[in-house]
């Protein structure tokens, strides 16, 4: 699917240019793309959390791991759907589809996601669907058969459906940790923390969801755990379930990889 690895990253190149931003070199071009994609994860962890916390949906019986996996990116596409006229939006939710076509599928075992892959082309689908006249230039790349506007309102209305709250009140606070960095993560931590995503994704679920158990997003360095990524839990349990913990965890080594590999692999496509 070379095909998708240009149109992916011809559009990010073509979408910094057209971005009101100073000249930046190589660095400023990478830590934007990382910020797109780190963003996305963390927000479809928060998917996740979202669904174990209001809907109850982590454990529908009906539903496989993989299809946990497909809402919550779709999750995030919905709470990160940039506006046509937004390019630092239009660019973050491009360097997500990006920073799957650089993950090696092959290499990943016993893996519930779909294929790296088959996510960047779901985001370009959304993408479109969200707004088919202004993301016309999406339409030939999307697969044959998808109906991506519909599929893009089916999300969007479960989601103001089911998990939005219009009460006008306001739930549990979400606690924010940075942990410490090790093993020379501390840049990774400073890159994370200037970038604004976790207060971001703090205020966007505070701000649009009500939480009612204690909840934390929190950084840290992984290192000996089987998959220093980001991962949520929904285990760390009270006493009585109204003292359950709900945790989004972000490992520096995640960040730290994608900033040392940066934009190699979609600059070679862009060619």
């Amino acid at each position: 699917m070379r095909y998708l690895r240009w149109l992916v990253s011809a559009a990010f190149f073509s979408a910094m240019v057209s971005a009101p931003v100073q000249a930046q070199g190589q660095d400023a071009e990478t830590e934007a793309f990382v910020r797109g994609f780190v963003r996305f994860l963390a927000y479809h962890e928060a998917g996740h959390m979202l669904m174990g916390q209001i809907a109850d949906l982590n454990s529908r019986p009906d539903w496989t791991a993989t299809d946990r996996e497909d809402y919550a990116d779709r999750f995030a596409m919905i709470l990160l759907a940039p506006d046509a006229d937004d390019p630092d939006g239009v660019d973050e939710i491009i360097s997500a589809a990006g920073g799957w076509l650089q993950v090696d599928s092959s290499i990943v075992r016993n893996e519930p996601h779909a294929p790296a892959e088959v996510r960047a082309l779901e985001i370009i689908c959304l993408l479109y669907g969200s707004n088919p006249s202004a993301f016309s230039g999406f339409a030939e790349y999307v697969p044959e058969g998808r109906d991506c506007p519909a599929d893009y309102k089916l999300i969007e209305t479960d989601i103001e459906e089911v998990f939005r709250d219009y009460s006008g009140e306001t739930g549990r606070e979400i606690d924010i940790v940075y942990a410490a960095p090790t093993g020379g993560m501390e840049a990774a931590q400073r890159f994370l923390q200037d970038s604004g995503i976790v207060e971001d994704l703090k205020s966007d679920i505070e701000f649009d969801f009500y939480l009612t158990h204690r909840t934390t997003i929190q950084a840290m360095s992984c290192t000996g755990r089987a998959k220093p990524d980001t991962f949520y839990s929904d285990r760390v349990r009270g006493a009585t379930p109204e003292q359950d913990h709900f945790v989004i965890t972000l490992c520096y080594e995640m960040i730290d990889a994608r900033l040392k590999y940066g934009l190699r692999g979609l600059e070679d496509d862009a060619q």
